[in-house]
């Protein structure tokens, strides 16, 4: 006959920081002190990456030229999200449901992966325009995008 399981209820406290690296932390400055979405554009292929990188996935050349993109930007991809977890971005439970995109920022020529205000799948379609919408105040994280609004044709 199977043993039952032993159960023991633990609370950790797992805090820690980490280095964002160069584009990162000016990417994150620019969210912060203006309000602005930062990329980075290749010199060779004038390829526009977001989230920024060093290197041009392309030609591998190194990227040094920042440019703004968005805020509007144009859905790719979406989902709508229905079970719990925690944010891996505040560590609190994210309440559900939450729609999901992949937004390609006007300016970008990539996507990226962020939040929605709409949780309707049959009102969310390939194409729409969505519009990021700022926390305040803004703390120098991903967080200050807080979601992508759709924006109404």
């Amino acid at each position: 006959m199977p043993q039952p399981l032993l159960r023991v209820q633990a609370l950790l406290d797992l805090t820690w920081r980490y280095s964002a690296g160069s584009h990162f932390t000016r990417f994150f400055q620019a969210l912060k002190d203006d309000g602005v979405i930062l990329a980075l554009r290749c010199p060779a292929c004038r390829r526009v990456y977001l989230p920024p990188r060093p290197v041009c996935g392309n030609c591998f050349r190194r990227m040094e030229e920042w440019v703004p993109v968005g805020p509007r930007g144009t859905l790719r991809a979406f989902t709508v999200v229905h079970f719990p977890f925690l944010d891996p971005t505040t560590g609190q439970p994210r309440p559900v449901p939450f729609g999901m995109g992949l937004i390609q920022l006007d300016g970008a020529d990539t996507t990226l992966n962020h939040y929605l205000d709409e949780t309707d799948l049959g009102r969310l379609r390939l194409g729409l325009r969505v519009e990021a919408v700022f926390r305040e105040p803004r703390e120098g994280n991903m967080g200050d995008i807080r979601l992508f609004r759709v924006l109404q044709p």
